[in-house]
């Protein structure tokens, strides 16, 4: 098992984040109750499985340290069930039916999928008043908030960010002016991403030649891929999801105009070497939210490969579903309640400064510091986190990935992005 880690030191923010709190009584008590909503069948399994082991290993993780600080009989986090929602919508809505209303969690964490997120909190979580917290990347999911409390928090930075990225990285690699062609999937991720896209893109002084919609149940891409194909564009933007590029990558190749090396993708296409046939797009390159900025990353990956399932890969973005284990349980002790309005109301404060900075690895100190009254300041797998008021992350971290002649994707550049 891994060792406690150093304190981080890290610079605290110029203005306070207010707490309310107060000294926790010798006889409180907590016991959170935790639900996971992902696609652990089908094409969304390989994802889903990494994202549920994920909060399976901070869920044991954090009940023995809590053990072994002696605070196990009055504080611990169960995992209720995982429900699989097959990466659909309305399967989406039935297992987090089941979690709320038969397992009764507190906290959900999932989906990876931004269609099945928004679904299920409209319907369900947000009703309710449950916690959730989701990989999806849909700026508009914590709109859903509304006027009430912050319920659904978004641990990824999200595709309004991914969008302005990708915009920057083509500009400087294209010139901001020129022409290019984009595919877009045609669900919330897709649409989304590609609209945010269009606007900063056009809003540079670029142009968009050909904007084609993708549906992912289509049996041939044919017709689609030599519009993109066409107009001699100086480059390409691919959104879609691994196992429908990989239809695409044929019909694009026989259109025979069509350069992977002047393609970029979003971050659903930053690894398909499993899917799309080998060396078919080598030079591509894809951008993804740096979920591995963190201290304590290389200690996670350690305890997921160490004590995870051995047939389960380790995908860096599980960071994601890993540090919502410990926001929620610190924030649910901050609050001295499981009560999840409660705990939507300290989740800000126990990821900002003020306030001693902590790790996983140190999330027994981080909680006897909350009990004795004093200010954390939780920094995750991912980095820093900084949550707002809206539930949304502010690391704006990308790390920019091309395959490789090997048929390896490797980060070829990091930015740090402001705006």
């Amino acid at each position: 098992m891994i060792g406690a880690a150093g304190g981080l030191g890290l610079t605290a923010l110029a203005s306070r984040v207010p707490t309310d709190r107060v000294v926790a009584q010798d006889d409180f008590t907590l016991t959170l109750e935790y639900g996971v909503l992902v696609g652990l069948t089908g094409d969304a399994a390989p994802g889903g499985q990494a994202w549920n082991q994920a909060a399976v290993l901070g869920i044991d993780y954090l009940n023995e340290r809590l053990a072994e600080a002696g605070l196990g009989d009055r504080l611990q986090a169960v995992l209720a069930d995982s429900q699989d929602s097959e990466g659909v919508a309305q399967r989406g809505v039935e297992a987090a039916t089941k979690l709320v209303t038969v397992d009764q969690v507190q906290v959900i964490i999932g989906d990876l999928f931004s269609s099945v997120t928004s679904a299920a909190a409209q319907a369900v979580v947000i009703p309710n008043n449950v916690l959730m917290f989701t990989g999806g990347t849909n700026p508009a999911l914590t709109e859903l908030n509304g006027d009430g409390p912050t319920l659904l928090w978004q641990p990824v930075a999200a595709d309004d960010l991914q969008g302005r990225v990708l915009a920057q990285v083509m500009g400087e690699e294209f010139g901001s002016d020129s022409t290019i062609n984009v595919a877009i999937r045609n669900d919330a991720y897709g649409t989304g991403l590609g609209d945010i896209f269009r606007q900063a893109w056009e809003d540079g002084g670029g142009t968009i030649g050909e904007f084609i919609t993708l549906n992912p149940d289509q049996p041939t891409f044919d017709t689609e891929a030599q519009e993109l194909a066409s107009g001699d564009p100086a480059g390409w933007l691919i959104i879609d999801f691994c196992p429908q590029f990989g239809a695409l990558v044929g019909p694009l190749q026989r259109a025979g105009t069509w350069d992977p090396a002047r393609t970029f993708g979003g971050d659903t296409l930053v690894d398909c070497t499993d899917q799309v046939p080998e060396g078919s797009m080598v030079g591509m390159r894809a951008i993804q939210a740096n979920a591995s900025a963190g201290s304590s990353f290389d200690a996670y990956q350690e305890l997921f490969e160490n004590e995870g399932d051995p047939n389960i890969d380790f995908e860096p973005f599980t960071a994601e579903a890993f540090d919502s284990v410990f926001i929620a349980f610190l924030a649910a002790v901050a609050a001295q309640s499981n009560d999840p309005v409660a705990i939507s109301e300290q989740v800000v404060a126990v990821t900002n400064p003020p306030g001693d900075a902590y790790t996983f690895v140190e999330i027994d100190q981080a909680v006897q510091a909350l009990l004795a009254g004093e200010d954390i300041h939780f920094n995750g797998a991912t980095g820093p986190l900084l949550f707002n008021e809206q539930g949304r992350v502010t690391s704006t971290a990308y790390d920019v990935r091309a395959l490789q002649e090997d048929n390896s994707s490797e980060v070829v550049e990091t930015i740090e992005f402001e705006g």
